[in-house]
């Protein structure tokens, strides 16, 4: 019981992915180069026929830059894809066990497989290994079941009139094919009649080679392609950004004038603002450092007649006048005061994103 493996060279896929590049390429030039009846006017005026061809020919040759190297780009991604779909498909038809002791339903002998095949009910539908039985005496009906062991049986049109199941008749002529169903409980009949397909060869693409070596880019045409992109990728978000200080002057000159104090300067900055309000001893811990860096702090309260929450609001009031101007800020969590001692957390920002947040908060 052979049958013919699914996974192919990687030649096969390769020659496949550039056939579908080299067909939308020349739909692409068949769609651009294709005569325009109302051209839009141009500064008031209808654009002359050699004008309108210049247009198209460089609206063409913009997309097809586009095209061909987001082709190459996608090109391996894609062919691998085609040979894990198809090796799955491998693995699965020969991991498929079949189900024992299927039996006729005509005569109860045991039925033999006659056929095995890959099933599958649609785009989205995981593929399943149909196995096909066949009773040795010739009774029909020949009964088929999934590798999971679910039994497959075939959908029967239902009478309109009785809802009873039709019996089909099939009858196959040189140039058409004949269904003819009836049902046996009424008068119903229907007849369909499905012409033949005309045969022919397939026909010799003799311009696929001079097209692909047109539109299939070489490794090093690809390579171009991504630095050019990546050029004009990096271009467009200087112009954005352009664009976005322009329309938010003042926001970006404010972030400008944030001073971006160190871990050190930090520690200078805070350690005498704090001893002057009578809070001393000021230590920080590890700090951990990621996007931004945040540090915990400990420092003791040496004013006797402030405790507690007092204790808390004063140095949190404090510590935001104090940092007001930095790219430092006390963190959500607070301030906490246990007996003489107060805790908290401190944030560091440095990329110009959150020094504009900063900026906005305070307004």
């Amino acid at each position: 019981m052979k049958t013919e493996k699914h996974l192919k060279d990687r030649l096969y896929y390769s020659d496949l992915y550039d056939r579908h590049t080299v067909e939308r390429c020349r739909d692409l030039t068949r769609l651009f180069l294709k005569p325009v009846k109302n051209p839009p006017l141009i500064n008031g005026k209808k654009p002359t026929k050699e004008m309108v061809d210049i247009m198209s020919k460089m609206l063409l040759d913009y997309r097809l830059l586009s095209e061909k190297g987001e082709r190459w780009v996608n090109k391996e991604k894609r062919i691998q894809e085609w040979m894990d779909r198809d090796q799955a498909k491998d693995e699965l038809f020969e991991s498929a066990e079949p189900m024992d002791n299927v039996t006729c339903l005509t005569c109860r002998s045991l039925m033999k497989i006659a056929h095995k095949n890959l099933y599958s009910s649609g785009i989205d539908a995981p593929d399943r290994v149909l196995f096909m039985y066949e009773c040795p005496r010739g009774h029909l009906p020949m009964r088929a079941f999934f590798h999971d062991g679910e039994e497959w049986t075939p959908k029967r049109d239902k009478c309109p009139k009785c809802t009873a199941e039709l019996k089909v008749d099939l009858k196959d002529t040189k140039v058409k094919f004949i269904s003819t169903f009836t049902c046996p409980n009424c008068d119903y009949q229907k007849v369909d009649e499905t012409k033949r397909a005309a045969t022919r060869e397939e026909k010799e693409d003799k311009d696929f080679e001079k097209d692909r070596a047109r539109f299939c880019l070489t490794n090093e045409e690809g390579q171009k392609y991504l630095d050019s992109k990546f050029q004009m990728e990096q271009m467009g978000k200087m112009v954005e950004r352009w664009k976005a200080e322009e329309k938010d002057k003042d926001l970006y000159d404010a972030a400008d004038k944030i001073k971006k104090l160190t871990f050190l300067q930090l520690k200078n900055l805070l350690s005498p603002a704090l001893e002057k309000a009578q809070y001393m001893n000021l230590e920080f811990g590890n700090p951990d450092i990621g996007k931004d860096v945040q540090v915990g702090f400990t420092v003791n309260e040496s004013n006797d007649t402030r405790q507690g929450l007092a204790s808390e609001a004063d140095l949190k009031k404090l510590i935001k006048k104090t940092l007001e101007d930095t790219n430092w800020r006390l963190m959500s969590d607070g301030v906490n005061y246990k007996l003489g001692i107060l805790t908290g957390r401190l944030r560091g920002y440095e990329n110009q994103e959150d020094l504009l947040e900063l900026v906005r908060k305070q307004k």
